[in-house]
């Protein structure tokens, strides 16, 4: 490879994906940071030759200043094979909820030299797991609420640049919102909702916020005070999207035969027990946080499942489907 291809090449990789872009000065300047001794007036043939070629631009300023347009495809050595596109392509469709503006903007180039090389690959078996494969959530697919123009991508920069937030809020039981100051220490998207999990004003409990809820949202320049310890991972695995209501339980179910092979094939845990009873159904029992997700998993299941045991839980839930009664005869 020739001496002018490799600084071509690197000509290429310099240039900015965001205004205000270099001038052929700053170009030369980096060139010459690299090895490439090269005369002003070559730089200015190369970006003129080469804009009509791979399509970036430059404005009207004097000096121009040069850079590749927003949406440009990335200039990747190598570029991107038929697999490679695969995998940016579903990092797009399945990633793209939980990444932060900045970042989303960076990898559109990616995306769409993804998209590009499927549309003409001859590769038609990746074609086809393009659709073949799908992601479904569990449960009712309900449309997800609206969020305020402008509030996602505060929260994403409040949480990449560890900065409060000040925000007006209205609590599903409110009626109106009521402005704070919180501390965002994480994101959460759960069923399609955005949670975010913070502190707020001069508290220490953590608690749980829906985006979609926020009338507005102001990134301030004051750092975030986070809880000793805190861990997002942990604050999930203990239950924080669980909403417990006391600490573990051992519970005893039976359930029919056919609810019990679900959860044969997917345990509620580690130290899961089924066994089968006289009467064809299945007797489980297995250690499990005590709360409202598990009291609405329980009743999902209707007359197919008997809790015995606990005894508080066995008489919510009869109190539960005794005013279920009568409700529905009066």
């Amino acid at each position: 490879m020739t001496d002018a291809t490799m600084r071509q090449i690197t000509l290429l990789q310099l240039l900015p994906r965001r205004l205000p872009g270099l001038t052929s000065v700053e170009l030369r300047d980096k060139l010459h940071d690299r090895g490439f001794a090269i005369h002003l007036r070559s730089i200015q043939r190369d970006l003129d030759r080469l804009s009509g070629q791979f399509g970036f631009t430059s404005d009207e300023a004097t000096p121009p200043r040069w850079f590749w347009p927003p949406g440009a495809a990335d200039l990747s050595i190598p570029s991107q094979d038929p697999h490679s596109a695969l995998t940016w392509q579903l990092i797009e469709q399945y990633l793209e909820p939980i990444l932060p503006p900045t970042v989303k903007r960076e990898a559109e180039g990616q995306f769409r030299a993804a998209r590009q090389v499927l549309e003409t690959s001859f590769a038609s078996h990746l074609q086809r797991w393009r659709s073949r494969v799908r992601m479904l959530p569990r449960g009712m697919p309900m449309k997800p609420p609206e969020i305020t123009v402008g509030v996602l991508d505060a929260v994403h920069s409040a949480l990449l640049e560890s900065r409060q937030l000040c925000v007006d809020y209205q609590a599903r039981h409110a009626s109106e919102f009521k402005s704070m100051r919180i501390h965002p220490l994480g994101l959460v998207i759960r069923e399609s909702v955005y949670y975010l999990v913070c502190t707020a004003r001069d508290y220490s409990d953590v608690i749980q916020m829906a985006l979609h809820r926020f009338g507005r949202a102001e990134v301030l320049a004051d750092s975030v005070r986070e809880p000793n310890g805190f861990d997002l991972d942990r604050y999930i695995e203990d239950g924080g999207f669980l909403y417990p209501q006391g600490q573990e339980i051992d519970l005893v179910a039976r359930f029919d035969p056919y609810t019990a092979k679900h959860l044969c094939e997917s345990p509620l845990g580690d130290e899961q027990s089924i066994r089968e009873l006289d009467d064809g159904r299945m007797e489980l029992q297995a250690r499990v946080l005590n709360s409202q997700q598990l009291l609405w998993w329980l009743m999902g299941f209707g007359d197919k499942v008997e809790v015995l045991a606990p005894a508080s839980l066995r008489d919510h839930l009869a109190e539960q489907y005794k005013a279920l009664y009568h409700r529905y005869h009066g």
